[in-house]
């Protein structure tokens, strides 16, 4: 009886279509911290608690620093402008020597204001990452997702913002290749229904409840406040916890909840069926939605520039993505992969192709 096959693929770069594509993220944090001292039962009536700086400062983090973006592109919007001076050691500037992390106050006048000006800035080759990183989000009719509105709180005054506008202000980038949006309010999933909403083939939107449903913080393993939408995120993300976690074993998580093949790449599908797991795992009131009209989300990702090292892929996979790099990989027997460069995929050394398997490259 013969044997398999097995083609060895060295280093080669296969595909280069367009070396001009950048990664641009837009983070609004719809409030203003004053103080690091919460009462977590008194949230809701209090809205502004901390964890409206600590996400928004991971999810600054996780994009400079785990994701590759360069921080001239990522755009933050937070309370009147300025930094919160936390007391917080974790959550300081100082921690990665950074300077000012607040580019523009979070009023909706601003954001159409800098939107817009990106648009004439952002390419049809350009990937874009909308995260609405912590706010409040109401339905005034219950029964209609088109009646979601979001609240934006800065020096003590609360400006309601509905769908409508919210759309419009997403949209108003009218020139991207890939858009990602993530959305964390309570009845967030309403951003994904109605007859209104930023849809369209080239758009996946992750929201962090559904339209009838509320998002909730909780406390962290060293009793942080935060989001648990965006601690789910940046843990899936990162593959890091923010604080000391002895009692979370991520490998467990990845290996039979996350991400099947755990090759080190989330897409936006395994970052939501994480999430999903996440509402047992850390036992949390988190249930979030997936929109994607396009289909992409078992290919796309936040970030664009990523490397396979080391892996077996056991499942059929698509990669829609700027560059990638594959080493030491080996596809498993029967298995499809497809791998969907912008700028370019680099096969290095020991990547095994069965006979009974496919690579394609486009």
């Amino acid at each position: 009886m013969s044997k398999p096959l097995i083609a060895v693929l060295l280093v080669a770069i296969l595909s280069c279509r367009n070396a001009t594509a950048e990664n641009y993220a837009i983070l609004v944090s719809a409030g203003q911290v004053s103080s690091d001292d919460f009462d977590i039962e008194d949230e809701e009536e209090n809205a502004i608690t901390p964890e409206f700086w600590y996400d928004l400062y991971l999810a600054y983090e996780n994009l400079l620093l785990f994701e590759q973006y360069d921080s001239s592109k990522v755009y933050v919007f937070y309370g009147d402008g300025t930094d919160f001076d936390t007391t917080m050691d974790r959550y300081k500037k100082e921690r990665h020597n950074w300077g000012q992390i607040t580019d523009y106050d979070n009023s909706y006048n601003t954001l159409c204001s800098v939107m817009s000006s990106l648009d004439n800035i952002i390419t049809d080759q350009d990937n874009v990452f909308f995260y609405w990183v912590v706010g409040h989000g109401m339905k005034t009719i219950p029964t209609n997702d088109d009646s979601y509105l979001a609240l934006i709180k800065h020096d003590n005054y609360y400006q309601e913002v509905n769908k409508t506008q919210l759309v419009n202000l997403i949209n108003s980038i009218t020139h991207y290749n890939r858009r990602k949006i993530f959305w964390t309010t309570c009845k967030s999933g309403a951003m994904g229904g109605g007859l209104i909403n930023p849809l369209n083939d080239r758009t996946v939107l992750l929201t962090s409840s559904s339209s009838n449903n509320n998002s909730f913080g909780f406390l962290d393993a060293d009793s942080i406040l935060h989001t648990a939408f965006g601690y789910a995120y940046y843990v899936l993300s990162t593959r890091e916890f923010p604080f000391t976690a002895p009692y979370h074993n991520f490998e467990h998580v990845c290996q039979y909840y996350v991400n099947h093949d755990c090759d080190s790449l989330v897409s936006i599908n395994e970052l939501y069926y994480g999430m999903v797991f996440f509402n047992y795992y850390f036992y949390l009131d988190l249930l979030p939605c997936l929109f994607d009209s396009g289909n992409i989300s078992n290919s796309v990702f936040i970030g664009e520039n990523k490397k396979i090292e080391d892996v077996t892929i056991k499942s059929n996979s698509a990669y829609w993505i700027d560059e990638l790099e594959l080493s030491d990989v080996v596809i498993m027997n029967d298995k499809n992969v497809t791998i969907d460069t912008d700028i370019q995929c680099v096969l290095k050394k020991n990547t095994f192709v069965p006979l009974s398997s496919t690579l394609i490259v486009k």
